[in-house]
């Protein structure tokens, strides 16, 4: 009489074993160490994959390419009398670039766009830790280490099957400085408005006590694109550059399409805060500024020596590297 309990047990363990691992998340990565989308995605999450990539496409900007001259660009302006913007010298010298044409992000990539991301390839949220859950909000840019950046973008172009990555320092101040032209600022009018084109002191007291936190949310969009079209390019954060940092490149940097050293240490940051440059130590004023951080090792909520601490300071925008339009025109 125990045979037939003891054979249902075990032909009833194995099946509930495979239901159980059923719906596990499947998680895999290709050779580059790429995380790739789950095989077992239900209905609705595929339709969320669907409806998120949709959108993403929609928010690619097409930029023209053509040459400029990258750099400190100081000697080319009259109020300048000749002298370079900044002393710092890693943005010297200034040397033309032609680059091809290619599309990029409107927005930097928000902790939405990262937890569909996690959700399609079962990788963890980002933003979890106690020290910056507050910043999780779904259109605030996220914090995120290169690496993480890096395999995002990549990802994303999988799935819109093109060639993706973060931008190349020579992509984001050709775009900031609207196709290359000589203007500090990367805002709607090449200048500083404040309270129309960035946030005030105020304001972001104001986004404090909205997001009951003490820290400021990024949320992106709040002030009018650059005339390309692209938001945020200046104010909140930094963004990643798939370039490592040399602070001698630009004396020896390739005249087309520059990808940036082939080794290094430190990975290049990009921004522009209008409000708090000096504090911030950013090395070079407006749109041809450049700022380093450490890629190698590259944990997770670690300050550097300016007090900058990478889950709330460092974002991704990602770049389309085809000569063909991606999204809008």
């Amino acid at each position: 009489m125990t045979l037939k309990p003891l054979f249902v047990s075990l032909f009833i363990l194995p099946l509930f074993a495979m239901t159980a691992c059923a719906k596990e998340p499947v998680t895999s990565a290709d050779s580059n160490g790429v995380p790739q989308t789950r095989s077992n995605l239900t209905n609705a999450e595929q339709q969320q994959l669907a409806d998120f990539l949709a959108q993403q496409k929609a928010n690619m900007r097409f930029i023209e390419g053509g040459s400029y001259e990258m750099g400190d660009f100081g000697p080319k302006l009259d109020w300048t009398e000749g002298l370079p913007i900044s002393s710092g010298g890693d943005n010297k010298a200034l040397h033309k670039v032609t680059l091809d044409s290619f599309s990029m992000n409107a927005y930097k990539a928000t902790y939405g766009d990262f937890d569909i991301y996690s959700m399609a390839t079962g990788q963890p949220k980002e933003g979890m830790q106690e020290s910056v859950i507050e910043l999780h909000q779904p259109n605030a840019a996220a914090g995120i280490d290169w690496q993480s950046a890096q395999h995002y973008c990549q990802w994303l172009g999988q799935q819109l099957d093109v060639p993706m990555s973060l931008p190349t320092e020579a992509q984001w101040e050709y775009v900031a400085r609207n196709r290359g032209q000589y203007v500090l600022f990367p805002t709607d009018t090449g200048e500083i408005d404040d309270g129309r084109n960035v946030w005030t002191s105020e304001q972001k007291r104001d986004m404090n006590s909205k997001y009951n936190t003490s820290v400021t949310v990024p949320i992106i969009g709040l002030y009018p694109p650059n005339p390309l079209g692209l938001y945020d390019m200046t104010n909140q954060n930094y963004e990643w550059m798939i370039d490592w940092y040399d602070a001698k490149y630009y004396g020896n940097s390739p005249g087309h399409n520059p990808q940036g050293p082939s080794t290094g240490k430190e990975k290049v940051l990009r921004s522009v805060d209008a409000n708090e440059g000096s504090a911030r130590n950013i090395r070079v004023m407006g749109a041809v500024s450049v700022k380093r951080w450490y890629k190698v090792p590259n944990p997770p909520l670690i300050l550097n020596d300016a007090g900058l601490n990478q889950n709330r300071e460092t974002s991704a925008r990602c770049v389309a590297n085809s000569s063909q339009p991606l999204g809008a025109v």
